[in-house]
């Protein structure tokens, strides 16, 4: 199954549930070891292919205090030892930039990976529904920006929602479930399935996501 979006989406949207952690985060690997310098993050002794690393995950570097570290981008796993690093780029496509060199860096790989796929789903479902009703074939779809942010909403909420587990309704974690989850809705309002079947650049069909509704049975 397709996952729409990344972990470096949502640290796009927000860095703290990577550098604070929690109940929801999957931590891969970490380590006391970590060095800086250029795009090139090393740690001896680490295997980050075994511990099954991959572009658009994040790492956070810190040399005390997780919460005040740098959240930074994986661009490619290089060997068992090194990364390619770069602090958050605006365009996913762009050259990668160093963040500042450091060496003896505690540092901690994180994924959301299990709320990624689960939002995923859910939307690779409303398609599927769509592709059934127009003759389209899912492997048509292709995957956007728009679809990018929508599904990060998505799995933004169900992080949040972990996080204020046991916690008073007033507890700033149900605040930002709630706004995510609102966000989650109004962006599939938004999200368009274009269709040209003549390759002629002009839409036979369009259809929203909005016009789907899943019901479990």
């Amino acid at each position: 199954m397709s996952e729409f979006c990344k972990d470096r989406d949502l640290l796009a949207v927000e860095p703290v549930v990577f550098l604070g952690g929690g109940f929801p985060c999957q931590e891969l690997v970490a380590g006391t070891n970590g060095a800086v310098s250029g795009t090139t993050f090393t740690s001896a002794g680490t295997d980050f292919q075994a511990a099954g690393i991959t572009n658009g995950m994040v790492l956070c570097v810190y040399t005390t205090i997780p919460a005040e570290g740098s959240a930074l981008e994986v661009v490619s796993v290089d060997s068992a030892t090194a990364l390619t690093v770069s602090v958050l780029r605006a365009d996913p496509d762009s050259d990668p930039v160093g963040p500042p060199a450091g060496s003896d860096l505690s540092f901690r790989l994180r994924t959301f990976r299990p709320q990624i796929r689960g939002v995923s789903d859910t939307l690779a479902e409303k398609m599927r529904l769509i592709s059934e009703v127009s003759g389209i074939a899912q492997a048509d779809f292709a995957n956007s920006a728009q679809l990018a942010r929508t599904c990060a909403c998505g799995a933004l909420a169900s992080i949040f929602v972990a996080r204020a587990e046991n916690a008073a309704p007033s507890d700033a974690n149900w605040t930002k479930a709630e706004h995510y989850r609102g966000e989650f809705l109004k962006l599939q309002l938004q999200l368009r399935l274009v269709v040209d079947r003549d390759g002629n650049g002009r839409a036979e069909q369009t259809r929203t996501l909005g016009n789907v509704t899943l019901r479990r049975v």
